[in-house]
């Protein structure tokens, strides 16, 4: 997404963008994650600001407000925080030549949406 000389950002600010292949119903899973993590660690959000320089206000909002999809940095930096790591692993085997064609009559889909 471009950003305007001020910082402001352009474009569908707000839109819910759907992903073919990461798909939730409500908030990001990531955000019961860290929930979790914060909750077994005995950690309160005023804690885990000191810890992380994350803001209270964000932490608030991941977990009672309205943050849908926080941005990864954060949340990477909220985990680390507490000593946790964001480990990528396959999780399955993909054949890419298959999932191709499925996957671009669902982006076609998507776009005739608007």
């Amino acid at each position: 997404m471009a950003r305007k000389k001020n910082g402001t950002h352009t474009g569908n600010r707000g839109a819910l963008r759907l992903y073919r292949s990461y798909i939730f119903r409500d908030k990001d899973p990531a955000i019961d994650k860290i929930r979790t993590i914060v909750q077994d660690e005995g950690v309160d959000e005023t804690q885990l600001h000191v810890l992380s320089g994350v803001s209270t206000t964000t932490f608030a909002n991941w977990f009672r407000g309205d943050t849908l999809r926080p941005q990864h940095a954060t949340l990477a930096a909220a985990a680390a925080a507490l000593g946790y790591d964001w480990e990528l692993r396959k999780v399955k085997m993909v054949d890419y030549k298959s999932e191709m064609p499925k996957a671009q009559r669902w982006l076609d889909q998507q776009a005739k949406k608007g």
